[in-house]
């Protein structure tokens, strides 16, 4: 049969080494171990093209796609996760609705995914649950990267039956690539690879930044002194801060920079082929070293670092970080009042335990790393091993992957996952159509998938930046159009309270000049009331005077009617 034609869904990216290694090498697994037509002898995977699974799938794209291939791949990487790329579609980084996911008719391959929450983080919810049930029910593989992811989704789901093991294909990188087959960096070297960031998800779960980059310079300072060649290999640009910190402060410490335009993405992982120990708190940082034949050691500041370890048998190489590595602990309660000395005094304690905890923190990391190199070579051949185990159950699962995705493409069905690696090897050795020797991407094979990289992350990112400019300029106007709306606001409650201070001010003059225009017609009806009075008081005076005189001229006449009288009777007496 001819080869089946695969769409993938990745994240085209210069701006995280991780991301930009582990893509191509998705893409390249599949080419390497994927076996070819025994008759035909050509590949049984080929890829038709690719889209960026954190933009908007729509309907034109999932016409496109069923045009054009046979299955659709979905990773790997930590995709599960709801703060990256969030949205409302899916619920996790793989933005496709519901309806355009109902809509894909070909078989979807989920390879090498894994749990991604941040320590502190919620539950999943119940828009990505049940997005991810479609997506579950729609695939003729769904594969994870590790046994600890597989058990967190496998309880979510409540369908572990269906979720198979998929290491990560960065950690077997020495079976896929020609140019690092038989090579192995030399565990007698004391050279050490270091990568360190505490990121702000990790902040809001209790993680001490301060310290534990404190303790990662200390502990490159240590490692100086006991002869080791330290590099400091920041794989995005958020790792530069403490990369730029390694080199000023510690005498020796060379920076090998990963991320940006400049670097390609096989170029940073020959470089771990020549570097035989890693200390880091990145996925990645530990996963593509470990690919090349590094011994990795990791900070505890994700589970998925735990994961790893233990899935590779050597859960010992996951340096703790609690409790010398968690904030909260340091100078609570210290300032009661405003005085500088008590101050000074705090700041002086919490440098000093700072400085503890740190020696701490850097003690444990050089100790993990000195009894790594105690014991290099037999866990340099006993990792070998592990990759080796994983190169086999990627090979099975490649070739369940092929007879599934045939049976769709023949019945119009979707077979189950294999459910374990007993039943694919079986299946394996049954078939006739594959061969299951690996062929080895060349130096040709990686060039020509780095330029399609570049070209793809160049464009992409041209876009991206696009999109932050446009995300910035949009911002930006929001910003001043809010500045505007306050200033106006401003302006608007500024001329409200001149007005109702006008308003209360005239309101005081009108009941000032009624109270005055009052008390005035009181003092009217006061003095119209005295006047009456006055004038009564008049009448009663006149009245009086009238009768006085009246009186007066009675009694004068009564006096002199009396006298007549009385001169009238003295003259009849004198007769």
């Amino acid at each position: 049969m001819q080869s089946l034609r695969l769409f993938h869904f990745d994240i085209p990216t210069w701006g995280n080494f991780g991301d930009k290694a582990l893509f191509p090498v998705v893409r390249d697994a599949f080419r390497a171990l994927g076996g070819t037509d025994s008759k035909r002898g050509e590949p049984n995977f080929t890829f038709a093209s690719a889209a960026a699974l954190r933009r908007e799938v729509d309907e034109a794209a999932v016409a496109r796609i069923n045009a054009t291939a046979d299955a659709v791949v979905i990773g790997g990487g930590g995709l599960f996760l709801q703060d990256t790329n969030p949205n409302r579609l899916s619920g996790w980084q793989w933005k496709i609705s519901p309806e355009a996911l109902a809509a894909l008719e070909l078989p979807l391959i989920v390879y090498a995914l894994g749990d991604n929450r941040f320590p502190g983080q919620p539950e999943f919810d119940d828009l990505m649950r049940s997005h991810v049930s479609q997506v579950l029910e729609q695939s003729a593989f769904f594969g994870l990267r590790n046994t600890g992811s597989m058990a967190t989704m496998g309880a979510l789901l409540a369908r572990q039956d269906r979720i198979v093991f998929q290491p990560c294909p960065t950690t077997i990188l020495d079976h896929l690539y020609e140019p690092l087959a038989g090579r192995l960096p030399d565990p007698k070297q004391k050279t050490v690879a270091i990568q360190m960031l505490v990121h702000p998800r990790q902040i809001a779960a209790g993680f001490d930044a301060e310290t534990i980059h404190e303790a990662t310079v200390r502990a490159a300072r240590i490692l100086v002194g006991k002869g080791w060649r330290v590099l400091s290999t920041p794989f995005h640009p958020d790792d530069a801060e403490v990369s730029r910190r390694l080199v000023a402060e510690v005498a020796g410490v060379e920076e090998v920079r990963l991320y940006g335009h400049d670097v390609g993405f096989f170029s940073g992982v020959e470089f771990f082929a020549s570097v035989p120990y890693v200390l880091g708190g990145r996925g990645h940082a530990q996963m593509i070293p470990f690919g090349v034949g590094a011994i990795p050691i990791s900070v505890d500041l994700h589970a998925k670092l735990g994961y790893f370890a233990a899935d590779i048998g050597h859960p010992e190489f996951v340096v703790p970080v609690e409790p010398e590595g968690m904030s909260g602990r340091v100078g609570e309660g210290a300032r009661t009042d405003g005085d500088r000395s008590e101050v000074a005094e705090v700041v002086m304690d919490r440098a000093e335990t700072l400085a503890d905890r740190a020696d701490v923190l850097a003690d444990r990391m050089v100790a993990a790393l000195e009894d790594a190199y105690s014991r290099g070579a037999d866990l340099q051949a006993d990792l070998a091993e592990a990759r080796a185990r994983f190169a086999d159950i990627t090979a099975e699962n490649l070739v369940g992957i092929r007879d599934s995705v045939r049976s769709r493409a023949e019945v119009g069905t979707v077979e189950s996952a294999p459910g374990s690696s007993e039943e694919v090897s079986s299946a394996a050795s049954s078939s006739s159509t594959g061969s299951s020797v690996p062929r080895l991407r060349t130096a040709e094979d990686i060039r020509a998938e780095e330029f399609h990289v570049s070209a793809i992350a160049e464009s992409d990112e041209v876009a991206a930046q696009q999109t932050r400019a446009l995300v910035r300029a949009d911002r930006n106007l929001t910003q001043d159009r809010r500045d505007h709306e306050q200033v106006m606001s401003e302006a608007e409650a500024r001329a409200k309270t001149r007005q109702q201070a006008l308003e209360a001010e005239r309101d005081g003059a009108l009941a000032e000049a009624e109270r005055q225009r009052s008390e005035s017609a009181e003092r009217d009806k006061r003095i119209t009331e005295l006047s009456a009075e006055a004038a009564q008081s008049a009448r009663e005076l006149d009245a009086v005077d009238n009768r006085t005189a009246s009186e007066e001229a009675r009694v004068l006449a009564e006096k002199i009617r009396h006298g007549i009288w009385w001169r009238i009777r003295r003259l009849k007496r004198r007769r």
